[in-house]
């Protein structure tokens, strides 16, 4: 299920310090985020799980094999701080293969093989929000048309 046809491409973002800090400045909360992933790291999947809370939206695994573990998290200002700190002390691939922002609707970001591909925003997210988020992690981006 993509985010939708049209909305954003954000390409060039590798580091999930960055990027977790700078999430809560263009997610319109209440959101929640769903981490995938099959290496994620013991004190980040303890940070998750108990964080965690049943999922509103079914969204497709990025990996089949082996199975991932898959946690459902309400953004709050102060889980994502937690989650950008955390992160500054582990690889990207300790913290998710896949990522996905949601609201109780629709998706809001969809990001397979996370730190990779581009992220891919929802275009209910405001140009100025996309722009301003780019800004702060030294990233660009582009309007995605329909194909």
């Amino acid at each position: 299920m993509p985010t939708s046809e049209t909305g954003w491409e954000v390409t060039g973002i590798t580091s999930a310090e960055q990027f977790f800090s700078a999430l809560a400045e263009i997610l319109p909360l209440p959101a929640y985020l769903r981490f995938e992933g099959t290496s994620i790291s013991p004190d980040i999947r303890a940070m998750l799980e108990s964080n965690a809370v049943a999922p509103t939206l079914q969204i497709a695994s990025g990996t089949i094999w082996p199975k991932p573990a898959v946690f459902h998290v309400l953004a709050t200002v102060n889980s994502i701080r937690e989650i950008s700190e955390l992160a500054g002390r582990h690889a990207e691939s300790e913290i998710c293969d896949h990522f996905h922002a949601y609201n109780e609707s629709h998706l809001l970001m969809q990001w397979y093989d996370a730190f990779d591909l581009p992220l891919l925003i929802s275009d209910c997210i405001p140009e100025e929000s996309v722009c301003g988020f780019c800004r702060r992690i030294g990233v660009s981006y582009t309007r995605r048309r329909p194909a």
